[in-house]
C-alpha cells in the first residue's frame, strides 16, 4: 500500500488471474468488468458459488467474496446497476451506507477554485451515473450532499447551472516546459502570488498545499528524539561572560557538532597558553584556528567562553539544503550575535521587513520554559 508501482502490479496480477480463471469456467460470461480488484460479472444464478470457488482456487493469497444483486440492484464502485424487466441496464449514483458524505468543507483552508472544481466534478459524476433518475432527483441528491459540507445554497445553484452549460476547454500548449512548484496556501496572499507568477513567469505553475494537515491534529505517538540526537538543526550557544550568542547549523547529530566545538576550544586554550613563549608558529596556528568559526574568534578576542551545555535548538528542517537560508534568517533575528557580517550578506533586503515582523511578533509572545531545550554534560561530552 502506498507504493507507486502497486496499481500497476495489481493490474497485471488481475489480468493474469482473469485470463486463466475464465478458461476454467464452464458457462458463458457475457459481461466482465474490472477496476483494480473489483469485478463485475453477469453469470447464471445457479453458477454463482461454482464460479466463486473457481476464482478462490487460483491462488490461496487471492481470495474473493461475492455480492449478489438484491431486487435487481447491484452496487459497483460509485454507482448501482439496476436490471430492468426487459433486461436492459440503468444506473444510479451510489454511496455506501457507512459513508459520512464528507469531502472538502466549504470553510476549510483551501483555494476557492479547488472547492469549485471538486463540486463541479461531483455534480458531473452524479449526473453521469444516474441514468435512472430525473434531473430534479439528481439535483436533490447533489444539494443534500453539498449541504452536509456547508456549501451555501447560492454557491450550489451557481455550480449546478454552470456545469450544465460548461464546455471543455483545452489549454494552449506553451512553447516552454511547465515547471510545477508547491506553495503553502494563505488566504488572499496566495491568489495574488499566483496571479503575479502567471503574468511574469507563464512557464511556472504553482500548486497550493494546505499547511493544516491531519498530522497536525493528532499528537505524535512516537518517542521524542533527544535534543542532542537531532539532525538538520539550527542551534544557538550563549556566551557565559556576555550577552552574545553564536548561531550555527549542522546536518549531523547535534552532540557531534558540540563535541567538535569543545575540541576546538580545548585546542585554542592550549595554543593561548603556549603563546606566552612568543612562538611565531603557535601564533600562526592560533590565527588559522580563529578563522574556523565566529565562536572561536569571539573566544580568542575577548577570552570569553561559551556555555556549550546550554545549547538550544532554534529550528529544524528535514531538507539539508534549506539549512543555510534558515541559519541566515536566525542570525539576522538574533540580538548580539557573534556571527560574521559576511554570513548574512547573501540575504536579500526584500526579506528584511518579513524577518522584522517575525521578530517583533515573537518578542510579544510570553516565554514558556517548556520550549527551552538544553543539552546535558557529563565528563566533558554531551550524553
Amino acid at each position: 500500500m502506498g507504493n507507486p508501482i502497486s496499481p500497476t502490479v495489481a493490474d497485471l496480477v488481475m489480468e493474469t488471474l482473469l485470463e486463466n480463471v475464465i478458461k476454467e469456467i464452464r458457462c458463458e460470461i457475457p459481461v466482465v468488468k474490472k477496476y483494480v480488484d473489483d469485478l463485475f460479472l453477469v453469470v447464471p444464478a445457479d453458477k454463482v458459488e461454482e464460479i466463486l470457488d473457481t476464482f478462490n482456487r487460483y491462488n490461496s493469497n487471492l481470495q474473493f467474496t461475492c455480492e449478489k444483486e438484491q431486487n435487481r440492484r447491484l452496487p459497483f464502485l460509485d454507482m448501482v446497476v439496476i436490471r430492468q424487466p426487459d433486461q436492459s441496464i440503468k444506473t444510479e449514483w451510489y454511496c455506501k451506507p457507512m459513508a459520512s458524505g464528507r469531502f472538502i468543507d466549504y470553510f476549510s483552508t483551501h483555494p476557492l477554485h479547488m472547492k469549485t472544481n471538486m463540486v463541479n466534478n461531483f455534480i458531473r459524476r452524479v449526473r453521469e451515473f444516474s441514468t435512472n433518475l430525473t434531473k430534479e432527483a439528481t439535483n436533490e441528491i447533489i444539494k443534500q450532499q453539498l449541504k452536509i459540507n456547508h456549501y451555501p445554497t447560492t454557491f450550489i445553484h451557481r455550480c449546478l447551472n454552470s456545469t450544465a452549460s460548461r464546455a471543455v476547454v483545452v489549454p494552449a500548449q506553451s512553447p516552454e516546459p511547465i515547471i510545477y512548484k508547491p506553495l503553502i496556501y494563505v488566504e488572499k496572499l496566495t491568489s495574488r502570488l499566483k496571479k503575479t507568477f502567471r503574468t511574469d513567469f507563464p512557464n511556472i505553475s504553482l500548486a497550493t498545499r494546505n499547511e493544516f494537515t491531519i498530522k497536525k491534529l493528532f499528537t505524535n505517538t512516537k518517542d521524542n528524539i533527544p535534543t542532542e540526537m537531532k539532525t538538520n538543526v539550527i542551534y544557538r550557544i550563549p556566551c557565559r561572560d556576555c550577552q552574545a550568542s553564536y548561531v550555527g547549523l549542522t546536518s549531523n547529530q547535534l552532540k557531534k557538532r558540540i563535541s567538535n566545538h569543545r575540541s576546538n576550544i580545548k585546542q585554542m586554550e592550549a595554543l593561548i597558553d603556549a603563546t606566552s613563549r612568543s612562538n611565531p608558529t603557535i601564533t600562526h596556528e592560533l590565527s588559522n584556528l580563529r578563522e574556523k568559526t565566529a565562536l572561536l574568534a569571539h573566544c580568542i578576542d575577548t577570552r570569553h567562553r561559551f556555555a556549550l551545555d546550554d545549547t538550544r535548538v532554534v529550528d529544524q528542517h528535514r531538507r539539508q539544503t534549506a539549512l543555510p537560508i534558515l541559519e541566515v534568517c536566525h542570525i539576522t533575528n538574533t540580538d548580539h550575535t557573534v556571527n560574521k557580517r559576511s554570513d548574512v550578506d547573501c540575504l536579500s533586503s526584500t526579506y528584511a521587513a518579513i524577518l522584522h515582523t517575525i521578530k517583533t511578533t515573537k518578542s510579544k509572545q510570553p516565554s514558556h520554559s517548556t520550549r527551552t531545550h538544553r543539552t546535558t554534560s557529563s565528563n566533558n561530552s554531551i550524553q
